[in-house]
């Protein structure tokens, strides 16, 4: 056989809220690393979108970095490079166990021979998940936790390197139209860059408005873009997050749920289960937050919501993105800037840069 998936972690009844260590006891190239956390939820509403369980995914070798994201830009990575409609099995149910994939794809795609993660070249490679159950309800006490490997087995590869993806930078505005500037490491090429502009039930180009790049001083400025024409423009390029989901809800307003297209644009189309049921939506969907109302309490909805910016993330993809040669190399830049203007609700919110990077071996 080709190739091979292999168990890192089996599924682990977690505690309160703490970090997980795993050794990385594969011998064999990895293309992928696939994470699933299912808790079983226990509150009529929701705090947060399912992925906001996991803080922090880390890959590390020692000190050395190799990988870190929370759990929902984790998964907005992993969209954009998939083109997948959703990473969740959105069973959002008092008692029914809900299930969130997150993942680590060191190639541009499964099974890429050219990029993967060897863990020959390292010491002593570890993935540290940090998890908190309450993220998403307060009332959350089971979830569990498994991790996979996609390995290269009996076909022998020699990558050059892995994609690296971080949180680089990351900010709370403190004004309406205020200004951040934030040197960007020149290091690797960059395959990519996400900007996640971050408040539950806002649109992300509601928290900042306005996104530049500039080379060596302003020598150069490859992006100056206004972003909700930029989003508007980049809906014939992106994949549309597409999820389904089912749910209880009722005449209060206390039944709302978290789901992963953010946009203002985002649309929700459901029904009741049975022929004398019937709901609507209050107000808005955007910013990832649905208020679902029917005509009685505890009825059951099932549910379909279609957008775009996954968890609140808007992508820059440089070049062609199957083509190693072709992203942005800044190792021949002397600085390189990111500005980001920030917008009328920047209240509360939090401005994120993530980068994915090629590192070679």
């Amino acid at each position: 056989m080709n190739y091979r998936y292999a168990t890192v972690l089996a599924e682990k009844t977690l505690g309160a809220a703490g970090t997980e260590t795993i050794d990385i006891d594969v011998k064999d190239p990895i293309s992928r690393l696939d994470i699933g956390w299912r808790p079983t939820l226990a509150d009529t509403a929701m705090a947060a979108a399912l992925a906001a369980g996991i803080s922090k995914i880390e890959l590390v070798d020692g000190s050395d970095v190799l990988h870190s994201l929370n759990g929902r830009e984790n998964q907005a990575l992993c969209i954009y490079d998939r083109r997948v409609p959703t990473m969740n099995h959105a069973e959002l149910i008092n008692g029914a166990d809900a299930y969130a994939t997150m993942g680590i794809d060191f190639g541009r795609y499964l099974w890429d021979r050219e990029l993967a993660f060897d863990p020959s070249k390292f010491r002593n490679p570890q993935l540290k998940i940090t998890h908190d159950r309450t993220a998403i309800g307060a009332s959350t006490s089971t979830h569990k936790l498994e991790v996979f490997a996609h390995c290269f087995d009996e076909r022998a590869i020699s990558p050059i390197g892995f994609l690296m993806a971080k949180e680089h930078y990351s900010y709370t505005p403190t004004a309406n139209d205020a200004y951040e500037t934030i040197d960007l490491p020149t290091d690797h090429p960059i395959r990519q860059l996400i900007l996640r502009n971050y408040v539950a039930g806002q649109d992300p180009h509601d928290v900042a408005d306005y996104f530049r790049l500039d080379e060596d001083n302003q020598k150069r400025t490859p992006i100056d873009v206004e972003l909700e024409a930029y989003i508007r423009r980049m809906k014939g390029v992106w994949q549309e997050v597409s999820e389904g989901f089912v749910s209880y809800c009722g005449t209060a307003e206390d039944y709302y749920k978290y789901v992963t297209p953010c946009d203002h644009m985002t649309q929700m189309f459901g029904a009741g289960d049975d022929v004398a049921s019937y709901a609507n939506v209050h107000d808005y969907i955007k910013g990832g937050y649905v208020q679902i109302y029917g005509v009685a309490s505890a009825m059951m909805f099932i549910g379909h919501v279609a957008g775009y910016l996954p968890h609140h993330c808007i992508q820059f993809p440089f070049g062609i993105q199957s083509d190693l040669d072709d992203w942005y190399d800044v190792t021949r830049l002397g600085s390189l800037r990111a500005r980001v203007q920030s917008a009328a609700s920047y209240s509360g919110a939090v401005i994120s840069i993530i980068l994915q990077q090629l590192r070679r071996y």
